[in-house]
C-alpha cells in the first residue's frame, strides 16, 4: 500500500496547514547540530541556510515526493521496522503519526536543542501522511546504552554523570505557570505507563493522580510536587552511547511537563527487573521511594 498517496483513506486527520508553517517557521529558527556524524549526516552552517532557504520553500509534494523516495530506499536497504520509525539514506530517519503527536515531538525536540546541550536529533521538516503527519530528522552516532552498560563499554559512573547533568538541564527549563500537566504544547499526553493511548491535559497535577489511580493508594501524592520539562520514556534504546560516552537522546514523543518524580518512575518502570540499570536510576535520582512503592502498587494491578 502506497502510505503517502491521498488516493487511500487517512487512518488519522492530517496536519493542517497552520501546523505546517507554525513548524516550518520553528524548523528555520532552530538550532541545528552542526556538524558530521559517524552515521552519515552531516550540516554544516551553510547547508542549513541552504536547506532552510530554499528547500522549505519548495512545493511541499515535491519534498513529499522526495521523502517517499528515500522511505522506499529505506525500506529494500534496512527492511520495514515494527515501529513509527524508518531509516533513511544520508544519515537521516523519518517517523510518522498522528498529526498532534508529530507537533508536540518536533517542537519539543526543537525546544531542547535551542536550550540546553543535550544531542537530540535535527528535526528538518514535517509533511502530510495518511498516518497524519510525517517528521524528518537527522541520525545520530551511537548504539543503545543497554547494550554498552551490559558488555563493559560504558561505565556506569559515565553514565550517571551524564544523565544526570542532561536531565538537570531539562528540570532548569522555565516551566508553564501553576502545575498543569501536558505535553509540551499544551495538549494530550502519552505514555507506556497509561493504557490510554492519549490522555489528559490536567489542570493541576491532583487532577492527574486522580486520573491514574495512584492518590488513592499513598499519602506520598498528598506531598507537594513541582512541575518539570520531563523526557518520559528513559528507556535504554532511546539512549545512544559511542567509544565510552552518551552519544545521545532520542524519541521525544512522550516528552513535557509532568510531574518532578515522574521521569525517575518511568525509567524504573522500564528497567525494574534489571538491578544494575536500576540502581543508576536510584542514584541519579534521590528522594522519591515513596512515589516509586506507590507507582509499583498500580504496576501490579496493570501487569
Amino acid at each position: 500500500m502506497d502510505q503517502w498517496s491521498s488516493r487511500h483513506r487517512a487512518k488519522s486527520p492530517c496536519i493542517s496547514e497552520s501546523v505546517l508553517l507554525e513548524l516550518k517557521k520553528a524548523i528555520r529558527s532552530s538550532k541545528p547540530a552542526i556538524g558530521v556524524s559517524t552515521n552519515g549526516s552531516f550540516l554544516t552552517p551553510f547547508l542549513w541556510r541552504l536547506w532552510t532557504s530554499l528547500w522549505l520553500s519548495l512545493p511541499i509534494s515535491w519534498r513529499r515526493a522526495t521523502y517517499q523516495l528515500l522511505e522506499n530506499i529505506g525500506n529494500r536497504k534496512w527492511g520495514r521496522p515494527p515501529g513509527t520509525a524508518q531509516q533513511l539514506p544520508l544519515g537521516l530517519y523519518i517517523k510518522f503519526g498522528q498529526a498532534e503527536h508529530i507537533k508536540s515531538e518536533a517542537l519539543a525536540t526543537m525546544f531542547v536543542a535551542n536550550h540546553t546541550t543535550i544531542p537530540v536529533p535535527t528535526v528538518l521538516d514535517v509533511v502530510p501522511h495518511i498516518k497524519g503527519a510525517a517528521m524528518i530528522m537527522t541520525a545520530l552516532p551511537g548504539d543503545t546504552a543497554g547494550l554498552a552498560l551490559h558488555i563493559g563499554e560504558l561505565s556506569r559512573e559515565v553514565f550517571e554523570d551524564t544523565m544526570r547533568d542532561w536531565l538537570s538541564q531539562l528540570r532548569s527549563l522555565p516551566t508553564p505557570s501553576g502545575d498543569a500537566v501536558s505535553s509540551y504544547t499544551g495538549g494530550q499526553l502519552r505514555c507506556c505507563r497509561v493504557q490510554d493511548e492519549r490522555f489528559g491535559p490536567f489542570p493541576t497535577i491532583s487532577a492527574f493522580h486522580k486520573y491514574i489511580g495512584v492518590g488513592l493508594l499513598s499519602k506520598a501524592y498528598t506531598k507537594q510536587h513541582r512541575i518539570y520539562f520531563t523526557h518520559g520514556d528513559l528507556h535504554l534504546h532511546n539512549i545512544l552511547t559511542r567509544d565510552g560516552r552518551i552519544t545521545g537522546l532520542l524519541d521525544w514523543e512522550c516528552a513535557g511537563w509532568w510531574p518532578e518524580y515522574w521521569e525517575y518512575t518511568i525509567a524504573m518502570y522500564f528497567h525494574r527487573m534489571s538491578p544494575s540499570w536500576s540502581a543508576a536510576f536510584n542514584s541519579i535520582f534521590p528522594g522519591y521511594g515513596e512515589e516509586l512503592e506507590a507507582e509499583m502498587a498500580i504496576w501490579e494491578i496493570l501487569d
